[in-house]
């Protein structure tokens, strides 16, 4: 008995063991189908059946069952024959037929006696093949290899292809398309916003794949590489995934095949270019006056295929460059003395140029001209230089295809991306060019696959190792210091900055623009199991990823350096040193997939997808991702011109690394800041002139190792400093409540969800004329557990209270013995809102007011703190009405020692409701050395959410149902 039970537990769990073992695939192959019959249409049992491959010979084999079916699953997409041969019969062979993924092909052989003819060729063309899928439960569409090269596209990139299908949309906030100006900085969208809505999904919901391989980047939301047009056979786009072998969005799905090569040799070679001399001027400088934008764009590149061994091994390399050539004008000024520890460029002229005003000449100066004390100035004279700062793009994929035997064959894929952008946006720049930031994009990928056929049996085996190195940093010195020269311009006397040695500087309303480096490393290994039985067609598989994902925040981080004029950096004395320490955010994620699915053919013109998938990300604590899938397609006419198809599903997206990283960075309690500004109030404070005076001395321009090593300098400096205004110790200069920037102590819910959708569709195919079709599909997606932002230490109002307004008018603010506050509801149009003994006071306030009346409904929206001056701490400061309001309410905070925080949830929600109606004919030659196809899509539809992204905030405090509204992703 006991030898029977250890006996089932194993079986057990050698099931489970192969059920895990095996992923998705077939998605991405295509499956040919069919009825072997004689002349009298009666079976033909145990007919044999070839699929070759004609590109590369290679071929598949199945014998025909009791009904004479055939199937085969599981092929690369191209251009296959099928070929019937039986006993007693002669040869049935198709003429090539061309096929693209996800695709499911009926093609019925008839056989002749051997005696009638010993060979019949059945012609099937492109223009012979049947137009609709009648066995297809997906709603999806493929942009052929013809489309990828002939349908213009001026960015080169494949994703934006996806725009020429019905039902989706560019994500909310995108600014693709816009033009460039000079003169102009250049907004971009979150990184984490994503590319595209798919069937109403939000833009950072979908799947990107290059042959079935994971090309997400988990931070950004975006795709890791983009491949040469000329290296890719087609672009396929799963609207709705109602089969179970795709996770990891709760959206869509966008898949890139490569090339793979032939039994020829094929090659071309490109040139494309860009000038502004074809282009008309934007908007933006005609307004102005403004001549168009220099550009000048060279996008060379080629591909090339063919054999290694005829029949046996082939490949295909397709390489792409583009350079856009720009630059950057210098124009600044620059000291004619020295300091010993920096070294600076010499300037562009030697003598002061007659364009300087002479009542001021080359001089940085602080006299009362400009504001300063009289006597304190030092020459300076113009650096100006014009230096190349071109965008440039590599993009390598190569690929080799090899056949071990007629069951057995191999893949393996290489891709090579580098991208460097220098590129500026100012008409200029004070920035030195050791100070120029790039914006880097490195990755490289390499992959395998197996595929072995064996009866009715299909294995298809992959995996990946992938690296990723993306950054926004100066090219040369990303880890040295960062010396600020402030000077007044000889010029304008308006006060400008001199940035060199390093910049780690965010550029505003560009997202791309945020200091950093990362490094991430993706293992992925896949197996897929297609077993035919019958009329089922049954898949199981998994899929394990590990993702390590490092980035180290550059902000502040290498030691910044100020100095407040010229003379002070001659002379080496510092105004202010920051640096931050513990930036870095490292996350490890692991996902882990299984599914099983099975596609049976209830009737001859019914069949039924049905399955479940399960998901886990062990970067969030969520494990109940269960994902049930249903497909339905019904051909209600029999004739296959026409099919009536019906899915539902539950689709879970993945896991958003940036907003976990964050978490795991700010709840870990390893960053920590020091400034030098936080000493005191003063710039003339004892301690912060002798520690400034240490760092200046024994540390410019190295930055400091650890914090440790900032605590050893004030043990030493702190007991030198005579008679402080406040406290010197090892904790002086130091701020608590470190975050990253613009993240307020960031973290995330406890019970943080993975974002789920509930997709439904209904659709209609049929062929209404001969090459032609017309497809409507009615979808309904709603998205639950989207991930929002909320203020996890707001004050939380007394009860007894309607609300916070009601509060503060029945509980005046003792700010010290001396000072309080009383709040009032008055007049709509008080532009001050701080009264002096009464509501009826004079205005304003002052810091020796015994009783200030503030009146909340006031214009005047300052958020300034109320503050009692404490020597070497802090001033005196009368406050805001908004600001004092906080004051008096801070005491109700969960912490009221720091102000908002940010916590992560799963409170947001979006909703569409869309009809597509697309009408389509195959690609036709028309005669005279003319052909082409046709393509109609429009979408009429309404989406609904409560939030831009995932970090998006609510106007009320996590009151985000009030938020749900149109969405700005809302198209017509």
């Amino acid at each position: 008995m006991k030898l029977f039970v250890r006996t089932c537990v194993l079986a057990l769990c050698v099931f489970i063991g192969v059920l895990v073992s095996f992923s998705q695939g077939d998605l991405d192959t295509v499956t040919f189908s069919g009825r072997i019959t004689d002349s009298n249409g009666l079976a033909v049992v145990g007919a044999t059946v070839t699929a070759t491959l004609v590109d590369t010979g290679e071929a598949h084999t199945v014998a025909a069952n009791d009904d004479g079916r055939y199937k085969f699953a599981g092929l690369k997409p191209g251009r296959y024959t099928i070929k019937a041969t039986a006993k007693g019969f002669g040869i049935t062979t198709t003429e090539p037929i061309v096929t693209v993924a996800a695709q499911n092909l009926l093609q019925d052989l008839k056989l002749n006696p051997a005696d009638v003819k010993a060979e019949t060729t059945v012609t099937v063309t492109d223009q012979d093949g049947p137009v609709v899928d009648t066995t297809r439960t997906v709603v999806g569409g493929t942009i052929t290899q013809r489309e990828v090269e002939e349908i213009p596209n001026v960015s080169r990139n494949p994703l934006d292809l996806v725009l020429t299908l019905g039902g989706t949309s560019e994500e909310q906030l995108s600014v693709n398309g816009l033009a460039e100006d000079r003169n102009q900085t250049s907004s971009s969208p979150p990184l984490e916003q994503g590319n595209y809505a798919i069937s109403g999904g939000v833009a950072y919901s979908n799947n990107l794949t290059i042959d079935g391989f994971d090309n997400n980047d988990d931070r950004s939301s975006r795709d890791r590489f983009q491949p040469s047009l000329e290296g890719i056979s087609e672009v396929q786009v799963i609207q709705n995934q109602f089969s179970a072998e795709y996770g990891r969005a709760s959206g869509g799905r966008i898949n890139i095949s490569t090339r793979a090569g032939s039994n020829k040799y094929r090659g071309r070679a490109f040139m494309f270019y860009r000038n502004s001399s074809f282009d008309a001027n934007s908007w933006y400088n005609n307004s102005r006056g403004l001549p168009r934008q220099t550009l000048k764009d060279y996008d060379p590149g080629f591909f090339l295929s063919g054999p290694i061994l005829r029949k046996k091994t082939f490949f295909s390399i397709a390489y792409e460059h583009d350079q856009l050539l720009d630059t950057t004008f210098i124009d600044t000024w620059v000291p004619t003395g020295t300091n010993s520890h920096w070294t600076l460029p010499a300037a562009s002229v030697t003598t002061c140029p007659s364009y300087v005003p002479a009542a001021r000449g080359c001089t940085d100066s602080t006299s009362p001209l400009f504001g300063g004390n009289a006597g304190d100035s030092n020459a300076i004279f113009p650096f100006q230089a014009v230096v190349p700062t071109p965008n440039r793009n590599d993009a390598f994929t190569a690929r080799i295809d090899h056949n071990f035997s007629t069951s057995n064959n191999f893949t393996f894929g290489y891709q090579f991306g580098r991208k460097k952008n220098q590129r500026t946006t100012g008409a200029s720049t004070t920035r030195l060019d050791d100070a120029l930031q790039v914006r880097n994009s490195n990755t490289e990928a390499y992959n395998f696959t197996d595929n072995f056929f064996m009866g009715h049996f299909v294995n298809q085996a992959r995996a990946q190792w992938s690296v990723f190195d993306p950054s926004f940093q100066t090219d040369n010195t990303p880890t040295g210091p960062v010396v600020l020269i402030g000077y007044n311009n000889p010029v304008t006397s308006s006060s400008e900055t001199l940035i060199t040695g390093n910049s780690t500087s965010a550029i505003s309303g560009d997202a791309t623009g945020f200091p950093q480096n990362r490094h991430e490393t993706r293992i992925q290994v896949q197996d897929n199991l297609t077993y035919l039985v019958g009329n089922h067609r049954i898949m199981m598989g998994s899929d394990i990823m590990k993702v390590r994902s490092k980035a180290l925040s550059l902000g502040d981080a290498t030691g910044t350096y100020n100095f407040t004029g010229i003379k002070d950096f001659e002379g080496n004395t510092l105004s202010r040193f920051r640096q931050n320490f513990g930036t870095a955010s490292d996350v490890v994620n692991t996902y882990k997939a299984g599914f099983f699915n099975d596609e049976i053919k209830v009737r001859p013109n019914i069949t039924v997808s049905y399955g479940i998938r399960y998901e886990r990300e062990t970067a969030v604590k969520d494990n109940n991702n269960f994902g049930p899938r249903l497909g339905i397609a019904w051909d209600p006419f029999k004739k296959g011109k026409g099919v009536i198809r019906f899915g539902a599903g539950r689709f879970f997206n993945r896991v958003l690394l940036r907003t976990v990283a964050d978490s795991i960075q700010n709840t870990g309690g390893n960053q920590v800041s020091f400034d030098s500004n936080l000493i005191g109030t003063s710039a003339t404070d004892n301690r912060r002139t002798a520690i400034l005076a240490a760092i200046a001395g024994g540390h410019f321009p190295t930055a400091f190792n650890s914090v440790a090593d900032i605590q050893q300098m004030l043990a030493t400096v702190c007991p030198t400093v005579a008679a402080p205004l406040a406290p010197c110790t090892t904790a002086t200069g130091f701020l608590s409540s470190v975050t990253s920037t613009g993240n307020p102590l960031r973290t995330v819910d406890p019970n943080l969800k993975i974002p789920e959708s509930y997709q439904f569709n209904i659709g209609f195919e049929r062929e209404i004329l001969k090459g032609w079709s017309l497809e409507i599909n009615v979808t309904k997606n709603k998205t639950v557990h989207l991930w929002r932002d909320r203020n996890g230490n707001v004050p939380v109002l007394p009860a007894g209270y309607a609300d916070w307004t009601a509060w503060l008018i029945t509980h005046p603010y003792q700010l010290s013995p001396t000072r309080m506050y009383t709040f009032f509801v008055g007049s709509t149009t008080d532009t001050s809102g701080l009264h002096i003994g009464s509501a009826a006071g004079a205005t304003p306030c002052t810091t020796t007011t015994a009783n200030c009346f503030v009146n909340l409904n006031t214009l005047n929206f300052s958020t300034t703190a109320p503050a009692v001056s404490q020597s070497g701490v802090n001033g005196n400061s009368t406050g805001g009405p908004v600001g004092i309001a906080r004051a008096a309410i801070a005491q109700f905070r969960r912490n009221p020692a720091v102000g908002e925080t940010s916590v992560i949830g799963s409170g947001g929600n979006a909703w569409y409701r869309g009809l597509v109606v697309q009408l389509r004919s195959r690609y036709k030659k028309w005669g005279h050395g003319f052909a082409g196809s046709f393509r109609l899509a429009y979408t009429w539809s309404k989406t609904m959410d409560d939030g831009l992204n995932n970090t998006a905030n609510a106007q009320v405090n996590g009151d985000f149902p009030d938020e749900f509204a149109r969405s700005l992703q809302d198209r017509r």
